[in-house]
């Protein structure tokens, strides 16, 4: 089962391996280590992920926008801006508060896939 571009092609399935809404969590880990770009974070997800997953930019900035919009991260202030200029973005404790209570649901997740997986190998 070789695993290529965050897919593992079982058969005639192609399964994804990254589950969906790891986007949101996965940015506010990064970002609670340093401040960052969001060019930056497409890069380190693709380089922490083994090259397994890179999130593109619609979804990357979409994302960004949607946790600054609710208050999880907010943009630096470097002084005026231009519209094309880039942002760096820091993790607010709102976004800290979310991300411990993310650690501590996703060790009840990690289970349940052990479980599921498994499950499957002894299909």
């Amino acid at each position: 089962m070789p695993i290529d571009s965050g897919y593992c092609n079982c058969g005639p399935f192609k399964v994804s391996v990254i589950p969906h809404g790891l986007l949101r969590p996965y940015i506010l880990r990064l970002i609670s280590k340093r401040p960052m770009y969001g060019f930056e974070i497409m890069e380190q997800i693709f380089e922490k992920t083994g090259g397994m997953w890179r999130p593109g930019p619609a979804a990357t900035y979409t994302t960004l926008e949607w946790l600054e919009r609710n208050g999880y991260i907010k943009a630096l202030d470097v002084g005026q801006r231009s519209e094309k200029q880039r942002k760096q973005y820091k993790i607010t404790e709102k976004g800290s508060a979310a991300l411990v209570d993310y650690v501590e649901e996703s060790k009840v997740i990690a289970k349940r896939m052990k479980r599921f997986g498994l499950l499957c190998g002894s299909l």
